[in-house]
């Protein structure tokens, strides 16, 4: 059976302990703070270091997370906007609406960790993770058929409440630098970052589907809140298999609600029948996802294949990425991966040109 992995990134975890005591102490307003062992969540933390703890003062015990910022040799994203993931999450428990963990403090003197950091009450429920993958293996394969629809439409009311969030709670999520409207501002950026991620190893597939998305751009896109991340493996669940939390901001904009729903789509058939893997009895279809996310919303589905398109793009830059970080060849089959033959696949285009 396989087995989630943990995304340590190398810190010394005993003098992490010695630098968050004394700090938790005054934020807590005690004299001092006993920390449990530090750990690292299963299947998480790929993008910004994420660690588990429990702070025992005074006659209470706090169940914490700590979120600490990338540090440039494990840099996910061209810009990681740490803080804005944490005034997001404020901001979103504020309006109560989208079931987020409760931040704390944002510390902001890189010297005590190495980078910047913030501090959030644990959310304690299971997630679906996609290592390995959630349709084949894990505790969802074990729920009934009515356990996971129970989970499913859960995860439905929860996304499509992220697309009635009032733009104007959320404007500081805009990159307004970047473009006039959200998909120009997306494509703004990823241009960016693939240059920044792959500087001059940029497949031909890639710039060949750049230049689609440029060319088939919405011309008016409806506005709204992105998650950036829309998959059910960003949310936890809870023993009645209800959404405990939505987590995983890092790539929130304001491309509007489309955008999450392509990329929602998108590792939904990646994460089952695209790896042969038949999707679990009780999870929501394809088409199913579409129906109940327009009633919830009281949205129209609008340029559909366009985010779909471009959630190929992202993902397969995110791996790329990842590759030549690690040092491993983008030649061959790892150039063209699943996700940009997926992107040629929706075009009517033959994955074999991709070679």
């Amino acid at each position: 059976m396989s087995v989630a992995p943990v995304f340590s990134k190398g810190r010394d975890l005993d003098a992490t302990v010695e630098v968050l005591r004394p700090w938790l102490a005054a934020r807590l307003g005690v004299d001092d703070v006993t920390l449990g062992e530090l750990t690292y969540p299963t299947g998480a933390g790929v993008s910004n270091e994420t660690i588990l703890l429990e702070a025992r003062s005074a006659g209470r015990v706090d169940d914490l997370v700590l979120r600490i910022g990338p540090r440039p040799e494990h840099q996910m994203f061209l810009d990681p906007r740490f803080r804005m993931q944490y005034d997001l999450l404020a901001a979103l428990r504020r309006n109560g609406s989208v079931r987020v963990p409760e931040t704390l403090w944002f510390e902001d003197d890189a010297a005590l960790l190495g980078q910047p950091f913030f501090v959030m009450r644990r959310m304690r429920g299971r997630v679906p993770v996609s290592m390995p993958v959630y349709n084949k293996t894990g505790w969802l394969t074990e729920a009934t058929p009515a356990q996971r629809r129970t989970l499913w439409e859960s995860a439905m009311r929860q996304f499509a409440a992220i697309h009635m969030m009032p733009v104007d709670e959320v404007g500081f999520v805009d990159l307004a630098e970047l473009g006039s409207t959200g998909p120009e501002q997306q494509l703004t950026y990823w241009n960016r970052f693939a240059a920044w991620a792959l500087e001059d190893e940029v497949p031909d597939a890639v710039r060949t589907l750049f230049e689609w998305l440029a060319a088939n751009r919405p011309a008016e896109p409806v506005p709204g809140l992105s998650w950036g991340d829309a998959r059910i493996g960003n949310m936890m669940f809870g023993d009645d298999f209800e959404v405990v939390g939505v987590m995983d901001w890092e790539q929130a904009s304001l491309a509007g609600p489309m955008a999450d729903l392509g990329w929602w789509l998108h590792f939904d058939e990646i994460h089952s029948s695209f790896q042969g893997v038949p999707r679990l009895d009780g999870l929501g279809t394809r088409q199913e996802t579409i129906d109940l996310w327009q009633e919830l919303t009281g949205r129209r589905v609008e340029n559909l294949l366009w985010h779909e398109v471009f959630a190929c793009v992202k993902t397969a830059l995110l791996g790329l990425h990842t590759r030549r970080s690690m040092r491993l060849p983008l030649a061959g089959r790892s150039e063209r991966g699943p996700y940009l033959e997926r992107a040629y696949r929706l075009l009517d285009l033959d994955p074999e040109e991709l070679s």
